[in-house]
């Protein structure tokens, strides 16, 4: 794990203090297809709502996906937000998956040194899936760059990834992060993910700066990414993997000025990784709050202000339309069950759902 080292908030009184910047990793906004094929396993651990599923069983939830509620600036307020109010500069990299708008938009207004282009890069690898964030893309080549990650996601083929990869990694400013390694895509066989992962490890380490310890991923997982660090001798590095509006659950520590200047401590093997208090509430409660976040309703944002239009079904027709489009507006049954999880994520419930998912061992 080199120079590595993870804190909590909650054990140290003062984690911060050696610090003047933090870096967020790995959130997401708008610009990202989200698959709502886990969905029914979430929301069957939920009294209530199990029954409700009932009533769509015959949707195919893996032609169904959703894109997150905030907008790149509105992610960057929020990620910049929570730092600032720690006495720290922040610094945002927001990776949505395989798209890099976000930071394009962003870059016209913002501090390109502490906001870079980036993007969390789909690699179906070896009978698995993979995701790689590719963080600091040079805005001059980005185009060039997204284009050979989305040839490979389309048409993948392994011998070719080495090539990329130690194409982007010449560029001394860009960081290569294996995001949550021991994370299992839906639709992958259990199995074929462990010899997938060291296959990827054994052709691929070279190129790979740091691996991600993933805010919103249980403990379990998280410390057998240290363990996994330890034995390859890479660094781990903080990602919060935000897809709602709970800002990152884990961010690094560093006293660089920019993004270039964390890249090469990270390059020489050191990370400050910092676990805030929100990672200490049961996972399914955070995941219940975020989908009810995917399903609130945000005037600020014209055509995209309710869950129908951000939620999207592509038809026998190949046609991707909105659930809005499709039902002519927000669906009554969609409708109370989205109310429903609002409810069961919602603050005056948290108390209670925390005892109950605590009591399940959650």
């Amino acid at each position: 794990m080199l120079n590595s080292s993870v804190q909590f908030s909650w054990r140290d009184p003062d984690p911060t203090s050696a610090f003047r910047t933090a870096v967020s990793l790995h959130g997401h906004t708008m610009h990202s297809q989200e698959c709502l094929n886990f969905l029914p396993r979430y929301l069957r651990r939920v009294p209530g709502l199990s029954l409700a599923l009932r009533h769509y069983q015959r949707i195919d939830f893996e032609r169904a996906w959703w894109t997150p509620p905030l907008t790149p600036a509105s992610a960057l307020s929020l990620e910049r937000q929570q730092i600032a109010d720690m006495g720290l500069q922040p610094v945002v990299s927001l990776t949505d998956h395989d798209d890099i708008e976000a930071g394009l938009s962003l870059s016209v207004a913002a501090d390109p040194d502490l906001t870079p282009i980036s993007v969390e890069w789909t690699v179906p690898y070896a009978r698995s899936i993979f995701h790689i964030g590719v963080h600091n893309i040079p805005r001059s080549g980005a185009a060039e760059w997204m284009a050979a990650m989305a040839g490979y996601t389309a048409a993948p083929r392994e011998s070719a990834l080495p090539a990329i990869l130690d194409e982007f990694a010449r560029n001394p400013s860009v960081l290569i992060v294996l995001n949550h390694p021991f994370w299992i895509e839906e639709g992958v066989i259990e199995a074929d993910h462990e010899p997938a992962l060291r296959r990827l490890l054994r052709e691929c380490l070279r190129w790979l700066d740091a691996f991600e310890l993933n805010g919103t991923r249980p403990w379990k997982e998280n410390s057998d990414t240290i363990d996994l660090a330890r034995e390859y001798m890479r660094p781990v590095i903080a990602g919060g993997d935000r897809h709602g509006c709970e800002p990152s659950a884990c961010i690094n520590l560093t006293n660089a000025q920019s993004f270039a200047e964390f890249v090469t401590e990270i390059h020489a093997g050191r990370s400050s990784v910092l676990f805030l208090p929100q990672y200490r509430e049961p996972l399914t409660q955070r995941v219940l709050e975020a989908i009810r976040d995917i399903l609130g309703t945000y005037p600020e944002y014209p055509d995209r202000e309710r869950w129908s239009d951000r939620v999207f079904y592509r038809g026998d027709d190949g046609v991707a339309r909105s659930v809005s489009a499709i039902c002519q507006g927000e669906p009554r049954f969609l409708g109370a069950v989205a109310a429903m999880v609002r409810v069961a994520g919602g603050a005056r419930l948290r108390s209670t759902m925390r005892l109950l998912l605590a009591e399940r061992g959650e």
